[in-house]
């Protein structure tokens, strides 16, 4: 009996920690785009897809659907213009604040921008993408 209080009671601790306290997300950068009124989409290619990551950064458990990206191909952690291509990931619905906390995730304003872009159903998503230079010096500090 008392390994399971103990256990819930770690559980519990755990859960508080990544929904309430995100001190393990970098700074909000004042660079960041201001944040969207209402609720938003969000297009994840890369480790967004991983509902583990999302549940980290958002804070709670974040269903996601299927979703297509048109026009663009995925290289390291970015995109590339591919007019033929599709690029496939998920499409998840965030609140204004969860939306600040995926940009304290992504860097938004220093290493990341964020893009509202068209997915494959017309639908909207907002798309993280590296600012600045491609390749390799995009991916340094």
């Amino acid at each position: 009996m008392i390994a399971l209080s103990v256990f819930v009671v770690l559980v519990l601790a755990a859960w508080l920690v990544i929904a309430r306290a995100p001190f393990y997300l970098p700074a909000y950068d004042d660079n960041a785009p201001p944040l969207p009124e209402g609720d938003s989409y969000v297009f994840g290619f890369a480790t967004l897809r991983n509902p583990v990551v999302r549940f980290v950064v958002i804070g709670r458990p974040v269903p996601a659907q299927e979703a297509t990206l048109r026009g663009f191909s995925r290289e390291h952690r970015d995109l590339r213009d591919a007019p033929d291509m599709l690029l496939p990931g998920v499409r998840f619905r965030v609140s204004p604040e969860e939306m600040r906390r995926l940009d304290r995730y992504e860097q938004t304003g220093r290493r990341y921008r964020r893009d509202l872009l068209p997915l494959e159903d017309g639908s909207v998503a907002w798309v993280y993408r590296l600012i600045g230079e491609q390749g390799i010096d995009a991916l340094q500090d």
